[in-house]
């Protein structure tokens, strides 16, 4: 058969309508984009906007409907605002109440969706609330040590005269009082106790009034853990690259690590396990219970398994090589009664999107969904169809939830902050997927400047293509051969009236159809 070759150069607008991608998990009635509230209180969440380039006349939920319209129900995209918390370690059972019942008049008040993002280790902040009673950090047996007990020692380590404090570097050095243990019957009491009476009682109540309203979309789900883990600052974590002979220092109180701090945690976990030496097997197995044992309590007590997210790293997807507690296999977040979800970042976090599922099939053959619980913007924002393409992967993977950090009080000077500008291309991008029927014109050109893509077209049917030159090149491999064009353009031909396209022909054919 003759070969026959198309080179197509856009100069100006192409308009062509597509559906979205076609995945295998079409059962899912609702898949959010998640607007995240980093640093934000639900007070803050309705009374002040300080996003980057946001329209100040609104707050940050007001907005939302503002960039991206109406949230349609019978779409299956939607998106929502994320909040931090409550947060299980230092919130009160009130405080937890108050905030869970606030955020839900906010959803109901602009009919936008809202996500909870579960602290369930990281005890970093007192900032959404100090009322915790007891504080877990005060009984040994909850806690984590960095070595079995010795003779004349009631817990492990209790000769270096406190606790091992738990250090996490998110910007700069800083540490809590100490790191919760997961096998410890006592910490589960607590922990499974804040849970019920601060947060699922409260929530499945008002979730429950949604359902019997029609309105279940406007709980967009919870993560019940915050990148679940156990402290690693020995060698093997080479993600933190611990430093035994430059420790790190504590920007807010200036004190320095200790070396006996400068290892592995986990021996608490491990001594009520039975062990006598260091296993890093059993400890990921315990990272997994544990997560498990939150969504466990929060599927009995009412809540769907497609809203209720698991959260780790999800680093090892690209780095197999990783042996380390902060960074556990991808099966650890695996589990019957929730979706599994991760911290996805090209920067921060890389991740490889085939593994990840490959993984969580491995480990449950179910189990269709992932969530990118924490995402951000940073990377894949530079242009409109680098950010689409973001979405399409995700979304084409099997994300149910994809959380876009960046979106709250982050410093606007900020890498990872992400400009609520509706000519953003990540805010055009998102809209496309929440609204089909969105004016997009704004992407007026296709320049083919990606080396390793074809900005956004895809080639349907008996075509392959490469970028030569800035222009699409196209080689028809069999009959009927067509592309379609990207982001699914609707565009209201009441304000643009006209098309242009131009098409080179490397072949003796004289004719070309074209369909919008």
């Amino acid at each position: 058969m003759k070969q026959k070759i198309f080179l197509f150069i856009i100069l100006s607008l192409v308009i062509t309508t597509i559906s979205k991608p076609k995945d295998s998990t079409t059962d899912l009635k609702d898949r959010y984009i998640v607007f995240f509230l980093e640093n934000t209180s639900v007070y803050q969440a309705d009374h002040e906007n300080s996003g980057k380039d946001a329209n100040t006349s609104y707050t940050f939920v007001g907005e939302l409907p503002q960039i991206f319209g109406p949230i349609r129900q019978d779409e299956q995209y939607k998106y929502a605002f994320g909040l931090p918390g409550p947060m299980l370690l230092t919130q009160s059972v009130t405080e937890m109440q108050d905030e869970v019942n606030m955020a839900f008049d906010i959803a109901e008040k602009y009919n936008v969706p809202v996500y909870f993002q579960l602290d369930d280790c990281t005890n970093y902040t007192t900032e959404f609330g100090n009322g915790a009673n007891p504080k877990f950090y005060e009984n040994p047996d909850w806690c984590e040590w960095v070595s079995f007990p010795k003779d004349g020692e009631q817990w492990g380590g209790q000769s270096n005269g406190r606790l091992p404090y738990f250090w996490f570097n998110w910007g700069a050095w800083i540490h809590s009082e100490a790191f919760p243990c997961f096998e410890s019957p006592g910490f589960q009491n607590f922990v499974t106790s804040q849970m019920k009476n601060g947060v699922l009682d409260p929530l499945v109540d008002r979730y429950n009034k949604l359902v019997n309203q029609g309105k279940e979309y406007l709980f967009a789900g919870m993560a019940i853990g915050w990148e679940t883990h156990i402290p690693d600052y020995s060698s093997n974590n080479t993600l933190l690259n611990v430093d035994p002979n430059n420790l790190p220092v504590n920007v807010l109180q200036g004190d320095t690590m200790k070396s006996w701090e400068a290892t592995e945690y986990g021996y608490n976990s491990l001594y009520r396990l039975g062990y006598n030496t260091y296993n890093l097997q059993a400890l990921y197995k315990v990272i997994h219970d544990y997560s498990e044992l939150l969504a466990k309590k929060a599927y009995e007590a009412g809540i769907p398994k497609q809203k209720i997210f698991t959260h780790m790293l999800g680093i090892m997807s690209s780095d197999t090589n990783l042996h380390t507690t902060f960074a556990p296999p991808i099966w650890a977040a695996v589990n019957k009664y929730s979706i599994p979800g991760f911290t996805l970042s090209p920067i921060t976090c890389p991740y490889n999107l085939n593994r990840l599922v490959s993984d969580i099939k491995s480990a449950d053959s179910t189990q269709n969904y992932f969530a990118a619980v924490e995402a951000y913007a940073y990377g894949v924002d530079s242009s409109f169809a680098q950010a689409y393409k973001y979405f399409n992967d995700m979304f084409s993977h099997g994300a149910a939830l994809v959380s876009v950090f960046g979106w709250g009080r982050e410093n606007p000077n900020s890498p990872f902050a992400v400009s609520h500008s509706p000519s953003n291309p990540f805010v055009r991008a998102a809209k496309i997927w929440m609204n089909p029927s969105a004016d997009t014109a704004l992407a007026t050109e296709w320049n083919f400047s990606y080396a390793n893509g074809t900005d956004g077209w895809q080639l349907a049917h008996s075509l392959s293509g490469s970028i030569v030159k800035n222009a699409l090149r196209l080689h028809i491999t069999g009959a009927d051969p067509y592309i379609n064009s990207p982001y699914g353009l609707n565009v209201d031909a009441s304000k643009y009236k006209f098309i242009r396209l131009t098409m080179k022909n490397n072949t003796s054919d004289t004719t070309a159809k074209f369909y919008w």
